[in-house]
């Protein structure tokens, strides 16, 4: 599938531009939600209008051909786009997200990944199997989950706790590995987000040489090896609030989504249906508040450099996007309490859209325990183990 994606993108000049583009582009990735949840992944239709959009390009280098227009462009284009395709709105959301996170390798592997101007990556963060430290670099046999839109990409990047021999102590590396290299497993069989592809990956002893191997300490630090082409602030802001900024906007869009739906359900009858109306208000306003929160974020710390933001402001991060996306979550609930036997109909599109909602919601990154707990040992001083992205 990946011999198609040879267009050259479009290069966006303004957030404004990017948004009137999503909103272009949104009613054809709703057309094709049927076709997408068959496949169980992106149509390939729908996959060459977001690279020739130019709007995978906003968090890409504008050495590359990007618009490095930045993350809240990032989560509003994710918004917007999830709001008629939570499936489309998800796989992009990470296509763009991984730009960033590209752009933090040395320089020779950047040329190489980017001499396709229409390449897009997808990652593992949940991984199994043996890691070698070899000659030259490592050899990897294992295995990858939940890699959304794997089925398009060129590219893999992977997180794995690497033991450091000589402190006894893991590090977490990410190793960047080519399409040739990993096979896919077609096992996303799924009630919500069914056309992501999100599917298991196997390395069988592979090789990753050390110029594809990134410390994360370095991402976190700001002081990555690309910050020596790519000066843009963001590249030496914190992952948290660039490459995961709009973890939670897929869950705000298909709320969105069903809110719209609702609406025009209730529109004839809004005179007489008070009790209605007020859940309808509440959740929208609820809706409202959590995506301003992430936006918010992006502002306050997606440029300013990394060693500036201490562990608290990492944790906050992670805890409102957690937080914006089960709120999302909730009011999809709500409203969809509100649908009666007409949202139960396989044809409607309500019970979809909850259906996505809530699958929007459940990435591990998202769980709000986990993440509150995080937060809360940050904010008192306490250790914070894994605030990361």
């Amino acid at each position: 599938m990946t011999e198609a994606l040879t267009a050259q993108p479009a290069v966006l000049s303004s957030y404004d531009e990017a948004l009137s583009v999503a909103r272009e582009l949104g009613p054809r990735l709703k057309a094709r939600i049927r076709e997408a949840e068959r496949l169980r992944r992106l149509p390939d239709d729908t996959v060459a209008d977001l690279l020739a959009s130019g709007l995978c390009g906003v968090m890409k280098p504008r050495r590359f051909g990007g618009s490095e227009l930045g993350a809240e462009t990032l989560i509003d284009v994710s918004v917007e786009l999830s709001a008629q395709c939570a499936s489309s709105g998800w796989v992009y959301m990470l296509w763009a997200a991984h730009m960033w996170l590209l752009a933090l390798w040395p320089p020779a592997a950047q040329e190489e990944m980017f001499a396709n101007p229409a390449m897009v990556a997808s990652s593992v963060v949940s991984t199994a199997g043996d890691l070698t430290r070899v000659a030259g670099g490592y050899r990897w046999t294992g295995r990858g989950f939940f890699s959304s839109g794997a089925d398009h990409c060129q590219w893999l990047t992977a997180a794995i706790n690497v033991r450091a021999a000589e402190a006894g102590v893991e590090e977490r590396k990410w190793f960047l590995i080519p399409r040739a290299d990993f096979e896919i497993i077609d096992d996303w069989h799924v009630i919500g987000l069914r056309g992501t592809g999100s599917k298991t990956l196997v390395m069988t002893d592979i090789f990753i040489p050390d110029e594809r191997v990134l410390d994360d300490a370095d991402i976190q630090q700001g002081a990555s090896p690309g910050r020596a082409v790519n000066p843009h602030p963001m590249y030496g802001a914190i992952p948290q609030a660039n490459f995961t900024a709009a973890m939670a906007a897929p869950a705000i869009g298909a709320a969105r989504g069903l809110l719209a739906a609702y609406g025009e359900k209730l529109r004839p009858k809004a005179a007489s249906a008070t009790t209605s109306m007020a859940r309808y208000a509440a959740a929208v306003a609820r809706v409202d508040a959590v995506h301003a929160l992430t936006v918010q974020n992006a502002q306050r710390y997606a440029r300013i450099p990394a060693d500036q933001v201490g562990p608290e402001g990492r944790a906050k991060c992670k805890r409102d996007y957690a937080y914006t996306a089960q709120q999302s979550r909730k009011a999809a609930n709500t409203i969809y309490e509100e649908c009666g036997g007409s949202g139960l109909a396989e044809s409607s599109d309500l019970q979809r859209i909850w259906r996505d909602a809530n699958a929007a919601a459940a990435h591990h990154g998202l769980t709000w325990d986990w993440q509150a707990d995080l937060w809360t040992r940050a904010s008192f001083g306490l250790p914070t183990p894994g605030v990361n992205a």
